[in-house]
């Protein structure tokens, strides 16, 4: 059996949260005064992790988790430190049925809190705004925002917009299809000349946290728990996985450090009793078995073996789908589907991902294949519901890849949206705007309103733009002054 080990320690969510523009080979930031406050603040609020920063930079300056707090330390110096809780989501979908809204309310005060006087140092007061955010999500939760950032906060205004169209805007095109792999759900929207055709968006919860529930099923049963001991790893006792092990802290480090796609489909049709499956998983694995040190809470040494089918199937989750829970790919073309048969193509031949989970690798080119496989070699209900789009199999395309379109990756995928908002933050260009004056409580939800006013205003003020800069009348020739001109009559 051939087996890996990791040195490293498991990435902390400090390393997370620190990520700023100088960790980023796109270090293209300009200098930020702390005394002027036309730079707007640019929030993307997820369920796990809060990118924020100013318009006009090139990434975010932090990527605060959610289930942190910051405090001080009690040395001389007062050096602020991160304090980490047990990883728990901000929000969920279902968040009007839980009712927890006065914890979800309070946790977001502490985030932002921080956000604005330990990690940005500005004042809320005189800067505007710009939230990007998914058109779908709860407007319970933007209410909650809203409500927050003008009562307690106190800012002069606020722009939500949509960060499918942001994430276009930054690969310097249009039209697109924009696919948002999150942790709670993926949702498929397609934008045509900015904009955003939400009738046709489709969803799946088909995401993040799909993958890491599948990843704990994995591990519980083929996993093995390798206590401290002196002998060596391929002699110590292997045991099966405590259930107080496998927390979610560890689940998240293992999935955004060891786990890939798997670059070669296996049809679920030819294997439908699930052992016939996993057989065919552990036959067909090409990844080699991994020791994953990790430490006890009380501080001592263990180490997981993690088998190498499982880092490499347990994202077979995402492409595996139903009526119910449609796969990823099913997701594309259902939107796709809904669509004008003219917007097909220019659409399907601009596709881009965003969001975390699509950072995995190989992720981007077994979609692909999936998507070919439904076009040229589908199932019986395949080819009925998606046979007005199996022609298009040669223009499935991606914009960030060079060999195919567009000139690569060169903003990542979890900031992308962010980078869009600060884009258009720079060019003030943010579209409608709440004031503190006119806000009553209430917000607009964008997924039954009116986008095109939206675009149309963003055209607007794009348009102005570019007639202030081509229309610059050239500077008066004035007549040298004398004495004489100033001279009191």
């Amino acid at each position: 059996m051939t087996t890996t080990s990791v040195s490293s320690e498991p990435l902390s969510s400090n390393y997370l949260s620190n990520y700023s523009s100088t960790s980023s080979f796109h270090n293209f930031t300009r200098r930020h005064s702390i005394y002027g406050t036309e730079d707007r603040v640019v929030l993307d609020i997820g369920s796990l992790y809060i990118k924020c920063g100013f318009s006009g930079e090139s990434s975010p300056r932090h990527l605060v988790p959610t289930w942190s707090y910051l405090g001080k330390s009690r040395d001389a110096d007062g050096q602020v430190m991160r304090v980490n809780k047990e990883l728990n989501e901000l929000y969920s979908l279902d968040i009007m049925a839980k009712g927890n809204l006065n914890d979800i309310e309070e946790r977001l005060k502490k985030l932002l809190h921080d956000i604005y006087f330990r990690l940005l140092l500005t004042d809320p007061k005189s800067r505007k705004v710009i939230i990007c955010e998914s058109p779908l999500a709860p407007v319970i939760l933007k209410q909650m925002i809203a409500r927050l950032l003008f009562d307690y906060f106190q800012v002069p205004s606020i722009s939500f917009v949509p960060i499918h169209l942001m994430a276009l805007l930054t690969t310097g095109i249009t039209t697109g299809l924009i696919i948002d792999v999150g942790n709670l759900e993926t949702s498929v929207l397609p934008i045509y000349v900015s904009r955003p055709l939400i009738p046709y968006i489709s969803t799946t919860p088909l995401a993040g946290k799909a993958l890491t529930r599948r990843l704990k099923d994995l591990l519980f049963e083929h996993g093995r728990f390798i206590p401290p001991s002196n002998l060596h790893l391929s002699l110590a006792p292997h045991n099966n996985i405590p259930d107080n092990i496998l927390t979610p802290e560890l689940l998240e480090d293992i999935k955004t450090r060891v786990i890939f796609c798997s670059p070669l489909m296996i049809g679920q049709q030819q294997h439908q009793n699930p052992s016939s499956l996993l057989e065919a998983y552990k036959n067909f694995s090409s990844a080699t078995d991994l020791y994953y040190p990790i430490t006890l809470k009380d501080g001592t040494r263990a180490t997981l073996l993690l088998p190498g089918w499982v880092r490499e199937r347990a994202v077979e989750v995402l492409f595996e789908g139903d009526e119910d829970e449609p796969s990823i790919a099913q997701c594309i073309l259902d939107s796709l589907l809904k669509l004008q048969p003219d917007l097909r193509k220019p659409l399907i031949s601009s596709m881009l991902f965003i969001g975390g989970t699509s950072l995995l690798p190989g992720f981007q080119s077994r979609m692909k294949q999936e998507l070919l496989r439904i076009m040229k070699d589908p199932l019986d209900y395949e080819k009925r519901r998606y046979g007005s789009l199996l022609r298009l199999h040669k223009s499935v395309k991606f914009i960030d890849n060079p060999e195919e379109k567009g000139a690569g990756r060169i903003f990542m995928n979890n900031v992308r949206g962010w980078i869009g908002g600060s884009l258009v933050g720079s060019l003030k260009l943010s579209g409608e705007e709440i004031t503190k004056e006119k806000f009553f409580g209430t917000v607009t939800d964008w997924s039954i309103g009116n986008w095109n006013n939206v675009g149309e205003s963003l055209d607007r003020e794009l348009n102005n733009v570019e007639k202030r800069i081509i229309c610059l009348p050239d500077p008066p020739h004035h007549k040298k002054s004398s004495i004489s001109d100033f001279a009191v009559p």
